[in-house]
């Protein structure tokens, strides 16, 4: 989840803001306080999160495409009676079933962040 997050414009990345309104801009009357966009420094890079988001809905209408190629060869393979195809076939789709919902689970995770 590292990948998705930057350093904060507002701040520079160092969390504060500050200013010093002295004529000779000493620091000794340097004024700081926290970053009215950022906790620390870091926020959330919002491009990078909704390309990742678009990635994986490709990846599941992918997925539900091969879902479907392979439901289909069940039943190709019922009517021909071949029964180790079927077997064969319930396995893969069992696999990508996983896959999905795995898939799923992932652009959940990252539309919650």
């Amino acid at each position: 989840m590292k990948k998705f997050i930057k350093e904060c414009t507002t701040c520079y990345g160092t969390g504060k803001m500050g200013s010093n309104n002295s004529w000779d801009n000493h620091p000794s009357r340097d004024e700081s306080w926290p970053c009215d966009y950022c906790e620390d420094g870091q926020v959330h890079d919002q491009d990078a999160l909704e390309e990742a988001i678009d990635d994986v809905e490709y990846m599941i209408e992918g997925m539900l495409t091969r879902i479907r190629c392979t439901s289909y060869n069940i039943k190709l393979s019922a009517k021909l009676d071949c029964t180790n195809l079927v077997a064969r076939h319930k396995n893969t789709l069992h696999t990508q079933a996983r896959a999905l919902a795995r898939l799923e689970m992932y652009k959940a995770n990252l539309q919650n962040l």
